[in-house]
């Protein structure tokens, strides 16, 4: 008898309990707090995007002052060569060559940054549509468990669609820690360079130097000869006008005429 006793006392009990958990487990709870966890997720991504997007703006703030400073080099060296200073025009087109790499290592990062935040910002979209999806079916879903809460297989759907949300969730957490990983990945190889490489770097930029000394006088040259032109133009125009508006005999012209003469064969090598 005592033991017919207590395994009903062991019956009532475990009724008891599933009934705890039943109510523990109330579906209606539940989704309010699903829609809650993902509120938070929103917030979570809204943070981290935000942080993204004040990188990628460092970024090419970083950008533009390389492309400005190399610009500034540039006019240093043409004013080093202007005073005859050449030592310290290659000094400046150096710190050019140096601004120049970080032009290039500032841009496929501020590409880079762009892709992900374009990334970063269609996830954010996506949650937020889904999350106004949660709420638009927040009373549809109150409604339905109000009218299932005698049914236990309605029960056991509701925790399998709880669970699938969490598998879920592990899921996207997983993909997330991977583009996080592979994002540090691309930035450790962006930035690693080997001994040898950067030696082979420094022979170039020296050639890329010298080469640019060059071009940079041949400039200078080029725009002294046209200045030269265009004076010398100025003032064969202005003789032929006084010419032209007085009587000149033949003899004094050609004695005005001379001296340009002999400058010009000068300038231009007697043939």
């Amino acid at each position: 008898m005592w033991l017919s006793i207590m395994q009903r006392l062991a019956n009532i009990f475990k009724a008891k309990a599933h009934t705890a958990v039943d109510q523990l487990e109330n579906p209606v709870e539940m989704s309010k707090l699903a829609v809650a966890e993902l509120e938070k997720a929103i917030n979570d991504a809204t943070e981290a995007f935000s942080i993204a997007l004040a990188n990628h703006k460092k970024w090419d703030r970083e950008l533009q002052q390389a492309t400005l400073a190399s610009e500034n080099w540039k006019q240093k060296a043409k004013m080093a060569i202007g005073q005859a200073n050449e030592e310290l025009a290659k000094k400046a087109l150096i710190e050019k060559s140096n601004e120049d790499k970080k032009m290039t290592e500032y841009t496929a990062i501020f590409q880079k940054s762009e892709k992900d935040i374009k990334t970063l910002r269609q996830n954010l979209d996506s949650l937020q549509f889904k999350l106004k999806e949660m709420k638009a079916k927040q009373s549809v879903l109150e409604a339905k468990a109000k009218n299932a809460e005698a049914q236990g297989k309605i029960a056991k759907q509701l925790q399998g669609i709880g669970t699938g949300a969490l598998s879920n969730f592990q899921r996207y957490e997983d993909k997330i820690n991977e583009m996080a990983d592979q994002s540090e990945a691309m930035q450790e190889s962006l930035f690693s360079q080997k001994q040898l490489e950067r030696e082979f770097d420094q022979l170039e930029s020296n050639v890329q130097v010298a080469n640019d000394l060059d071009i940079l006088k041949m400039e200078m040259q080029n725009e002294e000869q046209k200045k030269k032109e265009k004076l010398e133009e100025k003032k064969m125009e202005t003789l032929s006008i006084k010419l032209a508006s007085q009587t000149v005999p033949l003899k004094q012209v050609k004695q005005i005429l001379a001296p340009k003469e002999e400058k010009l064969k000068n300038f231009f090598g007697d043939k």
